[in-house]
């Protein structure tokens, strides 16, 4: 269980509060002073721009070129397909009311892993999330997470295609000693494997310490400032040698037998709408049928049973519609019936008129991660949030993220990758992702410092 994707992961941020990276590092005046040493900021959350054109995919990541330290794909191409298979299967068909049901599709050359490409790479000191009272109740699992979205070639010019997968490489140690037993509960708590997890940490920081000192192949440069773009992959010199040594890093630190959740999310293969999401799991607790196989699993925030869930801007806005529990006080891995439930989900924006300040107000609890994550609020929540916000809220400003990349238009549920807007691709980043990154500077920083 607990090497789900973590798709939800503090309310609108106060000018000062974060002082972000570019894509990573943070460190606060107050942090420095209260810490016992120095801090050691880092890049946790690298954003690619989305490709221009054939050529630039030199500069871009195949999944199909990542492999182990000992040249085994990180991303096993049968598993890929199995991955795809069960996207476009009846574990992502949502039966919408008074209508035909609706699920993921897959365009030409979208079949092909080659055309998958990261867009973000996203490092995670613990899912779901580093607060207390979520570690508390569902363990910490440190991950690196590949964005992939697929672009292929046609008649000489690429195509983004309105589709996402999420590969989630965990470090996990061994069983915890103390076990929650639950019948839902679909994997046992696991430990972390902190040394290992370390050891990736201290490549991401030497990474950025080259890139101030220029060791890139140009001048020096800093990923000081908001969540944006990385700076080194909006170098034309530096593009090229970053990417290589993201390939590099990703090689030495992970390897496939740490992959275990995926995600994705994609269209109708024939539809402008909706947007369907579905998480996946190979089934690792040999008591629950289907073990060591990938599995699409219910989301814990709908009715227990659904693997899948749409949100679409005509007619019925979001199904099946979620049951979040992120109002209750304590977390539990026991998940509550829907009816013990106490939470809130965009669904009521999206469904009928809202206030200004209703807005701000349910959008802040989504963007939380203290309250919010995986276990108790609804993919769409967290993909929908910083828009809703941004259209009812104009004013509202969202700290800790450059204006270029929060989203403009509501057919872009990107969190973090490249969205499709009327303008055409666009990279984005949402507030969501900016709270994420916070948080999981900090933890970064405290782990480093324990060594």
């Amino acid at each position: 269980m607990w090497g789900y994707l973590t798709a939800c992961r503090r309310t609108v941020l106060s000018a000062g509060a974060m002082a972000f990276t570019a894509i990573l590092s943070f460190t606060s005046p107050a942090e420095v002073a209260d810490a016992p040493g120095a801090l050691h900021p880092l890049d946790v959350s690298i954003l690619f721009p989305a490709p221009k054109d054939a050529a630039d995919l030199a500069n871009f990541i195949s999944v199909a070129d990542l492999t182990d330290a000992t040249g085994a794909p990180l991303v096993p191409d049968p598993l890929f397909q199995q991955f795809l298979g069960i996207a476009a299967s009846d574990a992502s068909k949502v039966d919408v009311p008074g209508g035909a049901s609706a699920q993921i599709g897959l365009p030409d050359g979208v079949a092909d892993i080659k055309n998958w490409f990261v867009a973000g790479i996203r490092v995670d000191v613990g899912a779901p999330g580093l607060s207390k009272n979520v570690m508390a109740a569902f363990g910490q699992i440190p991950q690196i997470r590949l964005i992939l979205q697929p672009v292929t070639v046609q008649g000489g010019k690429i195509k983004i295609h309105d589709r996402a997968a999420h590969m989630i490489f965990s470090f996990i140690g061994g069983l915890a000693k103390t076990q929650e037993t639950c019948a839902v509960q679909m994997l046992p708590k696991v430990d972390p494997d902190l040394p290992h997890f370390r050891s990736a940490l201290a490549d991401f920081v030497s990474m950025r310490d080259d890139l101030a000192k220029g060791s890139f192949g140009t001048t020096p440069i800093s990923t000081q400032g908001p969540l944006d773009v990385h700076p080194a992959l909006a170098d034309a010199k530096a593009r090229k040698p970053f990417r290589d040594r993201l390939v590099a890093i990703l090689g030495k630190n992970l390897s496939a037998r740490q992959l275990g959740s995926m995600a994705a999310m994609g269209l109708p293969k024939s539809a402008p709408e909706p947007w369907i999401f579905v998480a996946m799991q190979i089934q690792s607790n040999p008591k629950i049928a289907n073990f060591g196989h990938l599995i699409a699993v219910p989301s814990p925030a709908l009715d227990g049973k659904a693997t899948a869930e749409l949100v679409r801007f005509f007619g019925d806005k979001v199904v099946p519609a979620p049951v979040s529990d992120n109002l209750n006080d304590t977390m539990t891995t026991c998940f509550r019936l829907p009816n013990d439930r106490k939470g809130v989900s965009t669904a009521k924006l999206l469904k009928a008129p809202a206030t200004e300040q209703d807005t701000i107000d349910l959008t802040g609890i989504i963007a939380d991660p203290t309250k919010s994550h995986f276990f108790n609020t609804d993919c769409v929540s967290c993909h929908t949030e910083t828009r809703l916000l941004r259209s009812k809220s104009p004013a509202t400003r969202i700290e800790g993220v450059a204006e270029a990349v929060l989203p403009n238009d509501q057919w872009n549920v990107r969190n973090f990758g490249w969205g499709l807007e009327p303008g055409g691709p666009r990279p984005t980043i949402t507030r969501r992702t900016a709270t994420e990154t916070d948080e999981v500077v900090k933890a970064a920083n405290e782990l480093l410092q324990a060594q």
